[in-house]
């Protein structure tokens, strides 16, 4: 196996516009023209098969415990702005131990940003102001703010990476303080979840066709509904008819941990769907390259409306394209 190269103790983040060309790691986004070593769940990212995990800031985690050996880089850069490279990229600049509290909370932040997956509450509250810091509505960083201003159409990721950096060991350090950044975010989560015990809202699973139906009196958010369950298609499904199919994050990347059903092309539905819809919409499906497609019907306006089809009757003609296609749930 060839050696690992070797982050420079003095490595720094380089904005990506910058990097291509100069020998760089690349975290948590795809491989570009210089790159010597990817640190990412993304698919063809050519992430060392040793290092593999379900995010990019677990793969960081594994690289510090490799002790790496091989020539020194002294950047490291990402093509987006999300918490799993922030956290991802913070752990391989500020390194810290392996028990560090901070590590750890750093690698669960980035579960929760991704996937909207986590136990601890802390680790939720980190990944919600993590992107409040790089959002002008939210951000308390004038240089967050004045990336988004100057973008004029680009990615501000670079720049934004570097106003956030300097935050985030103060950000897992202590959540509470950063209680403005996060606050209302999770009380959201906290209200969905609140539903969903008292059985307002409910989530109810069909195997045959790897979906979480979910029903509430409005959509919830998908903090509350992920850790309540593995599967990996969520059908929305709201008092007022909303009817939306979600494939989740994890589909899209390289998750490793255990096997997930594969996206599939549900085009071939559509018409089906058309056929036996009594409603004036339009079923849509945004395709499988999407980070979260979705299938759902829009009205004449374009937008997401209403539809006449019972949620127990799209599920039953999902399984069938599935099935046909082979794809079915991976613990059907």
């Amino acid at each position: 196996m060839p050696e690992l190269p070797r982050i420079a103790e003095d490595a720094r983040f380089v904005r990506p516009e910058r990097a291509a060309g100069a020998p760089h790691v690349v975290v948590d986004g795809p491989r570009m023209e210089g790159t010597v070593l990817a640190l990412s769940h993304w698919r063809g990212s050519g992430t060392p098969l040793e290092l593999a995990a379900d995010t990019s800031a677990a793969i960081a985690d594994r690289y510090l415990d490799a002790e790496a050996t091989g020539p020194e880089v002294h950047a490291l850069t990402n093509n987006h702005f999300d918490e799993d490279g922030l956290f991802a990229i913070w752990m391989l600049l500020a390194r810290p131990g392996r028990d560090d509290r901070a590590r750890r909370l750093a690698v669960a932040a980035a579960e929760a940003g991704d996937f909207g997956t986590w136990t601890d509450p802390a680790a939720a509250r980190c990944a919600l102001a993590a992107m409040a810091m790089a959002e002008p509505a939210t951000t308390p960083l004038p240089a967050a703010r004045a990336a988004v201003a100057a973008a004029d159409g680009h990615d501000p990721a670079g720049a934004l990476y570097e106003a956030v950096l300097p935050e985030v060991g103060r950000l897992l350090d202590d959540p509470d303080r950063f209680r403005p950044l996060w606050e209302r975010r999770w009380a959201a989560v906290e209200a969905d979840l609140a539903l969903l015990d008292a059985g307002e809202g409910t989530i109810e699973e069909a195997p045959e066709a790897d979906v979480a139906i979910v029903r509430g009196p409005r959509p919830l958010v998908p903090m509350a509904v992920h850790p309540r369950t593995e599967r990996m298609r969520v059908l929305t499904v709201t008092e007022a008819g909303l009817l939306v199919l979600t494939h989740r994050y994890e589909t899209w990347v390289d998750f490793v941990s255990r096997p997930l059903a594969p996206r599939v092309d549900l085009a071939p539905l559509l018409p089906r769907l058309q056929a036996i819809e009594d409603r004036p919409v339009t079923w849509r499906f945004e395709g499988v390259e999407p980070i979260t497609p979705r299938l759902f019907p829009v009205g004449p306006d374009g937008r997401v409306a209403r539809s006449g089809i019972a949620a127990e009757r799209l599920v039953e003609e999902l399984a069938a394209v599935l099935q046909a296609a082979g794809a079915g749930g991976p613990h059907a």
